[in-house]
């Protein structure tokens, strides 16, 4: 199959990419691009369309060995736990783990390039969907494919706010461009809207995906409970009144009423079953069966060599867990120290000997060898349905549902000793045991672990990870999220400077 031309409209690609219907994979490599026109004549090719979306959103692509590979490990994954400071280059400092540094810079069009390229195939997906004749489709499968791609759409909306907007302030004027009808090279100039209304319009497309989408599905696609689990990730961030009990029943019903059980064993998920475990609600199949993929492990371990090894204050938490020896490779090797003087000017490096803890979290660390398994990657499970309802019960005093929660997702992670947790009397107490095993359950899945900094604690995520506060305690969480890029501002008309996230170049 041959991917021609997509339309790029200001640096930001805008193109609508459509694939062949494919029965039980992620999406094939897509026949078609287009930005205007009809691409969908009937149920077949509007299905096409929609597996478009799912192309873009795993960053499908060939990699440099010419294989079909997805390349999202570094955009949902890595990237978001080294600003959390969960993990870091092995080199070090990277470009995020300074908050505010270069690297905010010059990545955010690195993010905002390929959400923008699936916000647009979304948009051609539903504006050809609801004008196409109702006789093309049989029973209820025009709406369930536009509810689909609503939830898709809300999906990535979010994505775009926590990365790009300040998605912990309700009042802030710093919310998304929202681009939600078909691009053309008329409607791209698009002014931002505040944090408010992006909340909305994301809850909004759930609500609609709530109602309409399948209630089963392959887990590679999202249906009607990953609809309602976004709601729940929305509703945690938003935090505002009524949200966290509107979080905890819907994620009650997801854990009673879904058709999803907890792994017997969480990790695994991550070294054995993979996608196949009942736990995983939504997830990214390797875009290559016969096994050739290599690119989520080399992201990690390229060439046999760690790119990313746990920091020291996320290793700490795992000591007296079980998870210990599952997850992490004690590995000695050089790195390279940098020499600075008193006034912070860099003047020299050297080599130092060092044990590393490298990240093994998709694949064993006896056998780091790319698989099916180790290609995988997870983009919702029930065990954070479990967290998220444990969350928003202690936030609405029901401690101890919330303690009988977490207990639960820690046994399936073979933790025995629960005398910390037992102890917990109050949601301060509760709070501290619940952040660490977020962490460790989550970290390196779908950047839970940096949404998480963004609603716990200030104590908590200060003594963690400083980076998200000054030295008199007030809150830097602007510089945890990115600049829009140079290019937004040259070719959005309707973008002022002043719409630029504070601290970062106007241009």
């Amino acid at each position: 199959m041959k991917l021609r031309n997509i339309f790029i409209f200001g640096g930001l690609l805008a193109g609508m990419a459509l694939t062949t219907a494919c029965d039980d994979q992620l999406s094939a490599l897509p026949t078609q691009s287009k930005v205007e026109g009809n691409v969908v004549v009937d149920q077949k090719s509007a299905i096409a369309a929609l597996n478009g979306i799912y192309y873009q959103f795993a960053q499908c692509k060939v990699d440099n060995y010419g294989v079909h590979s997805t390349g999202c490990a570094q955009l949902y994954e890595i990237y978001p736990s080294d600003i959390s400071g969960v993990i870091a280059y092995y080199q070090g400092p990277y470009m995020f783990e300074t908050h505010g540094g270069q690297g905010f810079e010059t990545y955010g069009s690195f993010f905002l390039g390929p959400f923008y390229s699936q916000m647009a195939a979304i948009n051609g997906v539903i504006g050809q969907v609801e004008n196409a004749d109702d006789s093309w489709f049989s029973g209820d499968k025009k709406t369930e494919i536009l509810a689909e791609a609503r939830c898709m759409r809300a999906i990535v909306n979010y994505n775009i706010l926590r990365y790009f907007g300040y998605s912990w302030d309700i009042d802030s004027p710093c919310g998304n461009i929202l681009r939600m009808v078909p691009s053309t090279s008329r409607n791209l100039a698009c002014p931002r809207s505040n944090v408010k209304e992006t909340y909305q319009a994301i809850l909004d497309d759930l609500d609609y995906a709530i109602r309409e989408c399948a209630e089963t599905s392959p887990n590679h696609y999202v249906n009607k409970w990953v609809a309602m689990g976004q709601k729940v990730r929305v509703l945690m961030a938003r935090g505002q009144e009524g949200d966290y009990a509107e979080a905890a029943k819907l994620a009650k019903d997801i854990i009673e009423q879904g058709p999803y059980q907890l792994e017997a064993h969480t990790t695994d998920i991550f070294h054995s079953v993979g996608l196949a475990s009942e736990e995983v609600m939504f997830g990214v199949k390797p875009q290559n069966r016969g096994g050739q993929q290599t690119s989520v492990m080399e992201a990690y371990y390229y060439r046999n060599s760690a790119q990313f090894n746990y920091t020291d204050n996320f290793y700490a938490l795992f000591e007296g867990d079980p998870r210990k020896e599952e997850l992490a490779l004690e590995e000695k090797r050089q790195k390279l120290v940098y020499e600075f003087d008193d006034a912070g000017n860099l003047v020299g490096n050297h080599y130092e000997d060092v044990v590393t803890t490298t990240v093994c979290k998709h694949f064993k660390p006896t056998a780091i060898v790319a698989n099916e398994v180790s290609e995988s990657q997870y983009m919702m499970r029930l065990g954070e349905m479990y967290l998220l309802r444990a969350e928003a019960l202690a936030r609405t005093n029901q401690l101890e549902d919330a303690k009988g929660l977490l207990k639960t997702v820690m046994g399936h992670a073979g933790i025995t000793d629960f005398s910390e947790l037992e102890a917990v009397g109050n949601t301060d107490e509760f709070m501290k045991v619940y952040f660490e095993e977020f962490l460790k359950n989550l970290f390196c899945e779908n950047g839970a672990d940096f949404d998480l900094m963004f609603r716990m604690p200030k104590e908590l995520v200060a003594a963690f990870n400083p980076e998200y506060y000054d030295a008199a305690g007030e809150q830097l969480f602007g510089k945890a999220v990115f600049a829009i890029p140079a290019d937004e501002f040259k070719n959005n008309s309707l973008l002022p400077k002043s719409a630029q996230n504070p601290g970062y170049a106007t241009y």
